[in-house]
């Protein structure tokens, strides 16, 4: 029996429109009734993942900007990792060309320093807006709490970024594609999977009795800590191969975890 399900948001949970299924929100309510814990787990912070509770009116615990934050169903923090200031700003310094646009992400906010045609661009994919703060670099460096860097741009720019990150800190950041045109970096071992295993642990559930679906790159780390893993069919085939199963919706996955 499934007691832990936890769901990506964004391509899985919400479309691009960002509209839920009814049908995806009727599976969650009835797994909930059945007693299984909800977890939204995304990139996104926690106000936004707010929203999406309240579009499904269901308890949830929340795992926000890919595990940089663990929420519980009554809003209380229960586990928060953040860059240390000097980590924060070579990593913006490095994300920070002119042909990329990169969002700082803390957990009241997310912060560009000016807002542009691109980052209005960008912004509107937040479920709250960008805040336009012109003085963000001087306030990292004052301590201004950050939890995660997205960046946007064209694919093979993003690949290289990925690729210059990781010879340059190594270890010390998480870094993915969590958007087909975007990507989150975090501390170094913040991941949704870590956040899951965490979660699992303070609810005393096993591994076998967990749960999760997503579409990205960013899900791997949770397809590897929960027994059973399903990825979107119109994920990327390197993300399909990982996962245990495949579904065409949130509320088709539920389904079949229900009825076994």
């Amino acid at each position: 029996m499934i007691k832990l399900f936890v769901s990506d948001i964004d391509g899985t949970l919400m479309d691009r429109s960002k509209q839920i299924r009814k049908e995806d929100i009727d599976a969650i309510r009835l797994a909930h009734r059945q007693g299984v814990h909800i977890c939204l787990a995304s990139g996104r912070m926690y106000e936004e993942i707010k929203v999406v509770m309240e579009l499904l009116a269901v308890p949830c615990y929340a795992i926000c900007q890919n595990g940089a934050g663990i929420v519980d169903p009554r809003g209380t923090v229960i586990q928060e990792s953040k860059f240390s200031s000097e980590l924060a700003l070579d990593v913006q310094q490095k994300t920070a060309p002119a042909d990329l646009v990169t969002v700082i992400c803390g957990s009241e906010g997310n912060y560009v320093a000016e807002q542009t045609l691109e980052t209005e661009r960008v912004g509107q994919r937040f479920l709250t807006p960008l805040i336009e703060n012109h003085d963000v670099i001087a306030d990292m460096a004052s301590g201004m709490p950050i939890t995660k860097f997205s960046i946007y741009g064209e694919v093979p720019l993003l690949e290289r970024m990925l690729d210059e990150l990781d010879q340059q800190f190594g270890s010390r950041i998480t870094a993915s594609f969590s958007d087909p045109d975007g990507i989150d970096v975090m501390p170094g071992g913040v991941d949704k999977g870590a956040a899951v295993e965490a979660l699992m642990q303070l609810l005393e559930v096993r591994r076998d009795e967990t749960a999760c679906i997503g579409d990205s790159f960013n899900d791997l780390a949770m397809f590897r800590i929960c027994s059973q893993s399903f990825a979107m069919t119109h994920s990327h085939g390197a993300v399909l191969a990982k996962a245990t199963h495949q579904a065409e919706t949130v509320g088709q996955a539920i389904h079949d975890l229900l009825t076994v």
